[in-house]
């Protein structure tokens, strides 16, 4: 059964004072524990005034309206000093509005957070007095068609639902005679795509976005979601110059999807990735693409497995492992055809289903598949990292670390009605499904017997039917250390490492309002928060200076939303204290987006 359409009436509102009671007495369950900058919010159970005081007090509906694009850079007003260190592009990118005037005179609007219009913002920092910033929607061409139809027509999405009175025989039509993929004339269609997710730059095997070839300057910029095309942006103007897929990099990378995180080494600067083929039997291609020669291999191909929408994956030195966790895909893929979107085309949460880890070998041996293992169900967006431990008798075990959820409710989550700290209805979603930072350990990788598979086909590198051993869960942090959009040093990728940052919510505002620095040897965090200031995903910038070569020797640059301002900053924040540096400030507000990528002044 295919997951039903969601409704702006689905959730009911928080009306009664028995629910506003019930919410207050929750949070009072969850002390700040953690080092604050600001104050808290207060809470009266007794007030109708309780039930809103968290969306009256922590604005955010700013971050989600549509803003215009600042095509010339403008210069930035600091407040501090940034390091030296940080010098470089600091790149950002996500939705930008969910709302367009149609034609006729209405206003045609997307539901999902997800959907939004893809906006990408630079930051320039020339040094720690001058700081540049301009920004560009890449979806021009996807905005006019919406503006022209009021509709989402027939553009794929991730939870739009359709128009229920579509006819049967038009959504057969649809199934059995697909569009043309809009990478078949990437001129004409660079930017009809809605591709927000991730960036990267220098993205090895595909060609240069820009005709700058200093020694310094970024080659290329491409955006990345879940699925198998990349647009090609300008590194400075933002401007789309084209389409790219998978296949360029090799003809058997043909399937529709793939993680919008892809994962690089941090040595030899190899990108990694997997290639998702649906049908009638769902194929995972995990693949390499060389630094070097910008040549593909294909590492190991899975196909006893379920297709599933997965979002990232885990990279150690030696491995490539694959979490197949429990966002299955209904019907083998093919309610997305029918459904045109990700989120209806998922089968409903099963706990009984096994969540399953491939290890897939990224040595020179290239021995494909070395061990599967199975553990509880849970989903995930976002992995952190993983790094192989030597056991007493020479045995090697793989760690690995995610942000886990118990159920797909945040996916649902995040449509709009249920974000905006304007609308009662965002209430009842506070403390839903919170991510828990996660540690399993995979025992003996290597040492799983076959236990049926053709010689040929193993030294392909497939799967191959081969023995399950059941993964270890070591820990899941407590519920108030919960948080998301993590990172840690760079430095530290591929290797133990102890801590991790990202963005933590106590139920004070309805999307994410704390950035958390979490420590895994004392189980302990701190936190930076203002009141009405929603943080935007942290990157860590490491000291190369550093004199003793501490881990978390370096600063913090997130973009927050100043919501009772209607405006954005940068931050800059000390990552040992996470002590406020620096700030450079917008004249308006910058969308609460996804990822960053960063790029040194060094090159």
């Amino acid at each position: 059964m295919i997951l039903a359409r969601l409704s702006s009436n689905w959730l009911g509102s928080c009306r009664s004072l028995a629910k506003a009671k019930a919410l207050t007495k929750s949070l009072s369950k969850r002390k700040h524990r953690s080092i604050f900058r600001s104050r808290t919010l207060s809470w009266d159970s007794n007030t109708e005034v309780s039930k809103k005081a968290i969306s009256q007090a922590w604005p955010n509906a700013i971050g989600f309206k549509y803003h215009k694009d600042v095509t010339i850079p403008v210069q930035l007003k600091i407040t501090g000093e940034f390091p030296d260190y940080v010098r470089g592009t600091l790149y950002r990118i996500g939705p930008g509005g969910h709302e367009v005037e149609t034609e006729d005179g209405g206003v045609f609007q997307l539901d999902h957070w997800f959907d939004g219009l893809s906006h990408v913002h630079r930051f320039q920092i020339v040094d720690s007095k001058a700081i540049y910033y301009n920004s560009r929607h890449t979806c021009d061409s996807l905005i006019e068609d919406y503006r022209r139809q009021g509709s989402i027509g027939n553009h794929f999405s991730f939870g739009q639902g359709r128009d229920p009175c579509k006819s049967i025989f038009s959504k057969f039509m649809s199934v059995l005679k697909p569009q043309r993929p809009l990478t078949s004339n990437p001129e004409k269609n660079k930017s009809r795509v809605n591709i927000s997710v991730t960036l990267s730059t220098d993205f090895p095997g595909l060609p240069s976005t820009t005709t700058d070839s200093g020694p310094d300057s970024i080659q290329s910029l491409y955006a990345k979601t879940d699925s198998s095309s990349f647009q090609a942006i300008h590194p400075e103007t933002l401007e789309p110059v084209g389409l790219a897929q998978q296949r360029t990099l090799h003809p058997d990378l043909k399937g529709p999807m793939s993680a919008a995180h892809a994962r690089t080494d941090p040595v030899t600067g190899d990108l990694y990735n997997f290639n998702l083929e649906l049908g009638s039997q769902p194929t995972y291609r995990v693949f390499r693409v060389s630094n070097k020669t910008g040549k593909a291999a294909i590492l190991a191909t899975i196909q006893d497995a379920p297709g599933a929408y997965i979002h990232s994956f885990f990279l150690s030195k030696k491995y490539v492992i694959l979490c197949v966790w429990n966002s299955h895909l209904a019907f083998k893929g093919m309610g997305m055809l029918w459904h045109e979107n990700i989120i209806d085309a998922i089968a409903p949460y099963d706990p009984s289903k096994k969540a399953r880890f491939y290890v897939v070998d990224r040595t020179e041996a290239m021995s494909g598949v070395v061990g599967v293992y199975e553990l509880e169900a849970f989903f995930a967006f976002h992995t952190v990292n993983a790094w192989e431990e030597e056991t007493s008798d020479g045995g090697e075990d793989v760690i690995c670390e995610a942000t886990a959820f118990r159920s797909l409710d945040i996916m649902k989550k995040f449509y709009i009605h249920n974000l905006l700290g304007n609308v009662t209805e965002a209430q009842e979603w506070l403390l839903k499904q919170e991510p828990r930072l996660t540690r399993w350990r995979l025992a003996r990788v290597g040492e799983h017997a076959l236990e049926h598979c053709g010689k040929q086909k193993a030294a392909a590198g497939w799967s191959c039917g081969m023995k399950v051993k059941k993964a270890e869960k070591v820990y899941m942090v407590k519920e108030e250390q919960n948080f998301e959009l993590p990172t840690l040093n760079s430095d530290y990728v591929c290797r133990p490492h102890r801590y991790t940052y990202g963005l933590n919510t106590l139920g004070a505002s309805t999307l994410l309002e704390n950035i958390i620095k979490y420590d895994s040897q004392t189980r302990t965090h701190i936190m930076w928060s203002t009141q009405g200031h929603t943080p935007g995903e942290p990157i860590f910038v490491p000291d190369p200076a550093s004199k003793y070569g501490a881990e978390d020797d370096g600063v913090l640059l997130s973009v927050v939303l100043d919501g009772h301002r209607r405006r954005s900053y940068l931050l800059c924040l000390d990552a040992k204290e996470l002590r406020e540096v620096a700030r450079a400030e917008l004249e308006g507000w910058c969308h609460w987006g996804f990822m960053g990528e960063g790029k040194g002044g060094d090159g």
